[in-house]
Order: C-alpha cells, then sequence, then structure tokens
C-alpha cells in the first residue's frame, strides 16, 4: 500500500519518542526521590542505632520502618511509567500486636530491610542516574536549538574542537543533535529499565492492580 511505510515509520518514531519522555520523567523523579531517600536512611539508621540502647529510642525503630514505607511508596508508584503498573509488596500484619511484638516482627520482616536496601542504593544509582538523564537531555536540547540562541554568547560557544559564533556553524551544530539524541535515546532506556528492574526486586514482586 503506498504510504504505508512512512505512515509506520511515524508511529515507530512517535512511540520512540514517548518512551524517551517516561524515561526521562522516570529518571527526573528518581532523582528527586534519590535525595529524599538519602536523607531518610541517613536520619533512620542514625537515629535507630544512637538511641536504640535506651528504651526511649525503641519506638524510633518502628518510626524509622514507617518512614521507609512511606518513602519507598513513591518509587513504587513511579515505576508505572516505565513499566505496566506501580508495584506492590507485602509487610507482616501487625495490627493487633504489643509494642515488644510489634517491634519484633518489623525487624524481622525482610520487605523492611529490602525497603532499606532500596533507599541505599536509590540514593547513590538513582541520583547518578537522574543528573545523567537531565544533563543529556538539556544538552541534547539546547544543541538542537542553536541557532535560536548561539548569539546570546558574545565570544562565542566553545566545543572544544570548534567555536560556534555565526549562525551556518550553529546549523552544522545543530545537525549533530540527531545522532547525539538518538544515543540519549538509548542511555535514557537502559537506564530506567535497569532502575525499574532493581525496584522490581525490592520494592515488592507483585503488581499493583487498583
Amino acid at each position: 500500500m503506498v504510504g504505508g511505510p512512512p505512515r509506520a515509520d511515524a508511529v515507530a518514531m512517535t512511540n520512540v519518542l514517548a518512551r524517551a519522555g517516561r524515561d526521562t520523567a522516570y529518571l527526573t523523579l528518581g532523582l528527586l526521590t534519590s535525595v529524599l531517600a538519602f536523607g531518610v536512611w541517613v536520619a533512620g539508621v542514625t537515629a535507630s542505632l544512637t538511641l536504640a540502647v535506651f528504651i526511649v529510642g525503641l519506638p524510633i525503630i518502628l518510626i524509622t520502618a514507617i518512614a521507609f514505607r512511606w518513602t519507598v511508596e513513591l518509587d513504587r508508584r513511579n515505576v508505572a511509567l516505565v513499566r505496566d503498573s506501580s508495584l506492590s509488596a507485602r509487610y507482616r500484619d501487625h495490627r493487633g500486636q504489643r509494642f515488644v511484638a510489634r517491634l519484633r516482627s518489623t525487624l524481622t520482616d525482610g520487605q523492611t530491610w529490602k525497603d532499606l536496601a532500596w533507599l541505599v542504593t536509590h540514593s547513590v544509582v538513582g541520583f547518578g542516574f537522574g543528573v545523567a538523564a537531565v544533563t543529556l537531555v538539556a544538552t541534547v536540547l539546547g544543541a538542537a536549538a542553536l541557532p535560536a540562541w548561539y548569539w546570546a554568547i558574545p565570544d562565542g560557544i566553545d566545543f572544544g574542537l570548534w567555536t560556534v559564533d555565526t549562525l551556518p556553524e550553529a546549523a552544522a551544530t545543530a545537525l549533530l543533535a540527531i545522532p547525539a539524541g538518538l544515543v540519549t535515546i538509548g542511555l535514557l532506556r537502559a537506564m530506567a529499565a535497569g532502575e525499574s528492574a532493581l525496584a522490581a526486586v525490592l520494592l515488592g514482586g507483585g503488581q499493583d492492580e487498583s
């Protein structure tokens, strides 16, 4: 059918760009939650280890576990950007338990320790991937739009091997955004897939069907 392949190519390209947009959103949100994760796990672990020797410090352990759950829930929901749905996890049911029994259940709950493992890992991996994603996308978009703003830099833009200070040079340099964009899309996909796969392992095996 005449015109079929071009339309198919256009649809495929639209899907690729849409996927890249979701990957970028996921990694950018991951950058934000990684900062939160770092603060929560450092504060929680420090307070728990410091005060656990005192009776008054024991409730801090439960509060820390709750803080872990609230924080990782953000990442469970964010995973829906790059997977079929958000993640869910099963924790031990503490309802009706007295304080000591609840504390014991919390400390022996495997998911609570997975939450901590995710927070520690995500505070490093999520931050690194997030910074890389924002930098790559900003660089590609900036290069693509170079003819529109190159003139704003009085002495030209130094790219190392060449300096852009004329419109033809800016237009020629902007063409490099095409291969750079393709590489960026691939890197975004790899980072988003890797981070979401790790989230699936640590933040629960089931899918949230709600």
